[in-house]
């Protein structure tokens, strides 16, 4: 019996098994991008914003979202909204706004702090009880008061319903 070359052997090889591993990365690639890999809403966690950031949130299930708010803009700030869109957990948006006259937090000064309670009665429900999973997103405005242009920090919280 006559064996075949060493090199086209290695070649069959590699082109049957290559194509398995090909076959298993894309549907573990599949799978990962799906988000069926993820451990799940064990903490809280938020990603995106510019100069107005969320340091500390927290959902009830009496459908109200307290945020403690942080101006990491190096100047002063006027906001205008603060504006919650359920994406996940619940539905429906909640506000608190105000014109420009009359802001709804005036004089915001870098690096302090501010907490801000968002009541259910504003129009959003979350779903569940403690310990469900809710993911919001999360827009505030406001302007700067050294160039008095107007802005927009935005991004996404998430963790469970407390």
């Amino acid at each position: 019996m006559r064996m075949p070359p060493r090199g086209q052997a290695a070649l069959e090889y590699l082109m049957t098994y290559g194509w398995a591993v090909l076959v298993i990365m894309i549907i573990g690639v599949a799978i990962w991008q799906m988000g069926l890999l993820e451990s799940g809403p064990a903490v809280a966690g938020s990603r995106g914003f510019s100069s107005l950031v969320p340091i500390e949130w927290l959902a009830s299930s009496d459908d109200s979202v307290s945020l403690v708010i942080q101006n990491n803009a190096q100047t002063l700030v006027d906001v205008k909204s603060i504006s919650v869109g359920v994406v996940a957990g619940g539905s429906g948006s909640c506000e608190v706004t105000s014109d420009w006259s009359d802001p709804y937090i005036e004089d915001f000064r870098p690096g302090a702090t501010n907490l801000t309670t968002i009541a259910s009665a504003s129009g959003c429900t979350i779903d569940g009880g403690v310990g469900e999973y809710y993911r919001l997103n999360l827009s505030i405005v406001y302007r700067n008061k050294a160039s008095l242009l107007d802005h927009t920090s935005y991004g996404l919280i998430w963790g469970p319903v407390e």
